[in-house]
């Protein structure tokens, strides 16, 4: 594996363990200043603002299962858990996150819920770039 996607592996579990934290500080310091969304209510481009209140919104835990990388791309296969207000679960499924890295922040995000084959179309993965080891 080089450097690149290392820091890639790096960067998007950094991601999501801030995201999980809900730490908008942090996850802001790991997040370019305009983030290209794209998911199950459409796409676009939100600031550090935007994402703060989209967390909110979202109320949603991630836990990696399979991670899929190569240079600046990574596919995570992810189970989500979403959230009411007062932390009970709402629901559960299976979630594929990429993540376009640059410079040690994320670019881009998109979330496809069920749907692997949309994931690794958007990032030009396959399975043939899954990571063996377990998430960190």
């Amino acid at each position: 594996m080089n450097q690149i996607t290392s820091e890639t592996i790096k960067t998007a579990d950094t991601w999501v363990e801030f995201s999980n934290q809900k730490n908008l500080e942090r996850l802001s310091a790991v997040t370019a200043e305009k983030l290209a969304l794209e998911g199950p209510k459409g796409t676009g481009v939100i600031n550090h603002q935007e994402l703060g209140e989209w967390m909110k919104r979202a109320n949603l835990k991630l836990t990696t299962i399979k991670r899929y990388a190569r240079g600046q791309f990574i596919v995570l296969e992810q189970t989500g858990t979403w959230l009411n207000d007062d932390d009970s679960v709402k629901g559960t499924g299976i979630v594929f996150t990429v993540f376009k890295i640059a410079d040690g922040k994320v670019t881009f995000l998109a979330r496809y819920d069920h749907d692997k084959d949309k994931a690794f179309e958007v990032s030009g993965l396959s399975d043939e770039d899954r990571i063996k080891s377990e998430p960190l």
